[in-house]
């Protein structure tokens, strides 16, 4: 008598787990879709920069402070001119050099004295000057998605305001996680800078009321806010005493 045999699915299972991996694809990239349509979280926000980690390990935060201001103001003098192919490259480079700066002064955070005639940690000062930057970045950035003429460089001026926020949050938030003791060198200098998150939030608010931005211009608008606000929550909490001073 010859045994029957039990035919083999392999084949058919091994396909069933190729249409189930199809599938799954298909719904990550139908999502992927959804969040380019949809205003991010504020956690997906503050990651909109990626790891806010900046290639160069050489260039130091002050001189990428000083390239990327000078790249800022080249890109608002070509878009004065309307030339936003040179404006798009500007602001190309300002990013990057906001980025460096951001990199570079908070893998100072921590670290002890350099100079043996000063106490001072190399942190503090880098920390001040680049948050301070990055303000001034923020406050230059935010009326340009507004302007006609920005409405031509949307996608570099949204990219360059995300990634100063959410890289100076990612700073500002190395810093709070030190313990007290090292924390302490940071107080003075930081506590007087926490009124000027509410100024940004201010200026990003008045934008978004008005009626001249771009769809991309509004969600970039949109990331930023929710970055800042948990931002001047974070330094509010920690360095604002429960209460904003003036100015």
């Amino acid at each position: 008598m010859t045994a029957t045999r039990t035919p083999v699915t392999t084949t058919t299972w091994a396909r069933s787990r190729r249409t189930r991996r199809v599938a799954f694809a298909l719904l990550g990239a139908a999502g992927g879709l959804a969040v380019v349509t949809t205003v991010p979280s504020s956690a997906e926000a503050r990651t909109t920069a990626g790891t806010c980690v900046a290639t160069s390990h050489t260039t130091s935060w002050k001189a990428a402070l000083t390239a990327a201001d000078q790249a800022l103001g080249r890109a608002r003098t070509d878009l004065q001119h309307h030339h936003y192919v040179k404006a798009t490259r500007h602001l190309r480079v300002m990013k990057r050099q906001a980025l460096t700066a951001n990199t570079a002064a908070t893998r100072l955070i921590g670290k002890p004295p350099t100079d043996p005639e000063s106490d001072d940690p190399p942190g503090v000062t880098a920390v001040l000057r680049v948050s301070g930057f990055d303000h001034t970045l923020t406050m230059a950035l935010i009326p340009l998605f507004s302007d006609p003429r920005g409405h031509h460089v949307v996608a570099p001026l949204g990219k360059g305001l995300n990634t100063v926020v959410a890289c100076r949050d990612r700073m500002l938030n190395r810093v709070i996680a030190l313990k007290p003791g090292a924390r302490d060198d940071y107080v003075d200098g930081l506590s007087d800078t926490v009124p000027v998150y509410a100024k940004e939030l201010t200026a990003l608010s008045t934008a978004l009321a008005g009626d001249a931005l771009t769809p991309a211009g509004r969600t970039a608008l949109q990331r930023a806010q929710q970055v800042v606000t948990a931002t001047d929550a974070a330094m509010e909490r920690v360095f604002g005493g429960g209460e904003r001073s003036a100015g």
